[in-house]
């Protein structure tokens, strides 16, 4: 089997534009992981701005409403 390992290192050098994302959102929740758990654990939402200029809203889980017997 014969490589070409030029292209083959150009291909694993370039990552696709999820995985640059999944890196960002990874490495700016990892800076901010204090202030985003301190605003969950008051109740409230936490809106991240990722550097393409999109808006990720992080919110604290609400509990399940409990089924009614009828």
């Amino acid at each position: 089997m014969v490589v070409d390992v030029k292209k083959l290192s150009d291909a694993l050098r370039h990552s696709s534009p999820e995985e640059e994302l999944r890196r960002d959102l990874e490495r700016l929740i990892g800076a901010r992981r204090q202030e985003i758990n301190s605003a969950l654990e008051a109740g409230r939402s936490f809106v991240l701005r990722v550097p393409d200029g999109r808006r990720i809203r992080i919110s604290p889980r609400t509990a399940p409403e409990p089924a009614t017997a009828q």
